[in-house]
């Protein structure tokens, strides 16, 4: 609780979570009414509020409640954003066949042999020689190979997918991926990877979006505009008979997956107590590589594309319960002005009479409409178009949070750059896909308990500087490193990413920390959506660049973690500190930079 939250004439709090609390919740309740009867200065109303809510936020049965619902819609994620490397998969090979010649009995390796550049010696061939194979039509294999080898020159090449009268063959069961249904190969290749980048632009959109809406509606309303996008949205990919909605499908899980995850990290962040905050708020990311490592299994018994992504949306029904079960954050209530309601959240029933109005006599017109929950009244368009920017006029509007947040945009940035990049680095690591993706969610599982053991010890940037020093350190020995020697530069490449992830974790929590509960999800919205457009960058940085010198991408990555080091220095430490409601406390003269928790 802020400095400014308590009210000098207030009674002496009980210290939350102490042993020497005697008192119980309703004799503190009853003591406030006493001053409210006898005249004497009431109590704050939110202040009860909040030390309600601190004594239920640190072991009741409604926080672990709000952890476990908070948790698992995170494991779609780790669903959806890794089974591309499942549903995409590329044949084991692939060649192009002319269905005149299969028509008159000619096998699929006579006509490779034939019509393949460098014959039946050569997988994967977007290209044939250009014969003139309406006469091989009518003309046996040996004597077809008998005329191609007595002419002087061979013909140039031409494009299978090119040619209406060619279809390109798959060695890959039916069904088994989306390349062989929509030839994303050869030329067509862009068109594979733009289902991945799909997502990733719904993610980039996804972010900023639900993260305003999040502050500006409630945790529970954004969240619950994205469970039914996901829903509709994994429906659409599973079914999806064209391949626009194919990509319309994966952008909707992309901006659904953003707001399943902020909104009730932000809900969990906010609302938990001191004691718990630190290792629930890291405990929050082991859902995403639980379910990369149930995806793993999924995609090892289900091998039809459509059935695996059945079999990951079905899930997402679930999320049904969540929003019969997930309550508003009160934090976000209060800073709203919805005391009333913010009460009957916390305690459980209507406030009593004599708080409201002592509430109400201290609140503005608009303020008291809010806080009964009553429409405001109608305001002009300008006026509205103001109130919806007023989100990124407070985060960027002090030159405290717009430090702060313009560290965190970059932070947030190298970091997903960075851990997009010794995955694609480190590609051959496995050749099984299955093992590939389970070993990458157990280093990832591995990352984040090591980052919960630091960080009961040690503070928030004390820990994100070390661990962006040791994943710097660790993607920089690579340039020592011969390029032949690969076990050794894919070990350093695997050691980066366990750095990278655990401090991804950290940095997640620290920038949660850092902002008001008014804008503290837009700031982790807009904080993802500058983390997408590093893992948008991955993939050119190392198709692009990597051509040019196999070390560049590595050498990019260890500089940028290095220097995103440096500035993580001139972040404020928020370890068992109090949480701010309002961006204004951060430049008021009078306010403490940062109010200690009470233990």
């Amino acid at each position: 609780m802020s400095g400014d939250e308590i009210k000098k004439d207030a009674p002496e709090p009980v210290e939350n979570g102490s042993a020497t609390a005697t008192t119980e919740p309703e004799q503190q309740l009853n003591g406030k009414l006493h001053s409210l009867e006898t005249g004497t200065p009431p109590g704050d109303f939110k202040q009860l509020i909040l030390d309600g809510l601190e004594k239920k936020s640190n072991g009741s049965l409604w926080l672990w409640l709000m952890f476990i619902l908070c948790l698992t819609p995170n494991i779609l994620n780790g669903f959806h954003v890794s089974s591309y490397v499942f549903l995409s998969q590329m044949p084991a090979n692939y060649y192009c066949v002319m269905p005149d010649l299969l028509a008159h009995g000619w096998t699929h390796d006579e006509i490779r042999n034939i019509s393949t550049p460098g014959g039946l010696t050569r997988n994967g061939t977007c290209t044939v020689l250009d014969w003139d194979y309406a006469r091989f039509a009518n003309m046996n294999y040996v004597d077809a190979l008998a005329w191609t080898t007595g002419v002087a020159s061979r013909p140039g090449e031409r494009t299978c997918l090119g040619v209406p009268d060619f279809q390109m063959h798959y060695e890959q069961p039916a069904g088994y991926s989306i390349v062989p249904e929509w030839d994303l190969i050869c030329e067509r290749t862009a068109y594979r990877s733009t289902v991945q980048v799909a997502l990733s632009i719904g993610k980039f959109f996804g972010a900023s979006t639900f993260g305003i809406l999040s502050d500006k509606y409630g945790r529970k309303s954004s969240f619950t505009i994205a469970a039914i996008l996901y829903i509709v949205s994994g429906v659409l990919t599973t079914f999806s008979p064209v391949y626009a909605l194919l990509l319309l499908g994966r952008i909707g899980l992309g901006a659904s997956a953003s707001g399943v995850f902020y909104p009730p990290f932000a809900l969990l962040t906010e609302n938990v107590g001191v004691r718990h905050r630190s290792w629930m708020s890291i405990a929050f990311n082991f859902s995403y590589p639980i379910g990369m490592l149930i995806l793993a299994a999924a995609a090892y018994y289900i091998k039809p594309w459509r059935d695996l992504s059945l079999a990951l949306t079905i899930p997402s029904f679930l999320l049904i319960i969540h929003l019969y079960f997930l309550v508003e954050s009160p934090r976000w209530l209060l800073s709203k002005g919805r005391e009333r309601r913010a009460y009957r959240m916390v305690f459980g029933r209507k406030p009593p009479a004599e708080l409201c109005d002592s509430s109400d006599k201290e609140l503005s017109p608009e303020e008291l409409a809010a806080a009964k929950d009553v429409p405001e009244p109608k305001v002009p368009f300008s006026v509205r178009v103001k109130r919806s920017c007023s989100e990124f006029t407070k985060l960027y509007g002090t030159p405290a949070l717009c430090r702060r947040a313009l560290i965190c945009h970059f932070t947030w940035c190298v970091t997903s750059l960075c851990y997009y990049v010794t995955a694609l680095n480190a590609d051959n690591f496995a050749a099984n896909r299955n093992v590939y993706v389970a070993t990458t969610g157990t280093v990832d599982i591995i990352s984040y308990i090591l980052s919960m053991v630091v960080l009961a010890y040690f503070g928030r940037k004390s820990t994100s500087f070390c661990l962006f020093l040791y994943a710097g350190i660790c993607l920089l020995v690579v340039l020592a490193i011969p390029k032949e020697n690969t076990t050794v530069i894919v070990t350093l490449a695997m050691l980066g990413r366990l750095g990278i992830s655990a401090v991804y974790a950290v940095v997640t929590l620290h920038t949660a920390e850092m902002f008001p509960t008014e804008i503290r999800n837009t700031a982790l919205g807009i904080c993802s959506t500058m983390a997408h457009v590093g893992s948008m960058a991955a993939p050119y940085i190392v198709d692009l660049l990597g051509q040019l010198a196999w070390w560049i991408p590595s050498t990019i990555c260890g500089t940028a973690v290095l220097l995103a080091a440096l500035f993580t220095l001139m972040h404020p430490e928020t370890k068992s500190v109090a949480l701010k409601d309002h961006a204004k406390q951060e430049v008021e003269p009078t306010t403490p930079d940062r109010e200690p928790m009470k233990q």
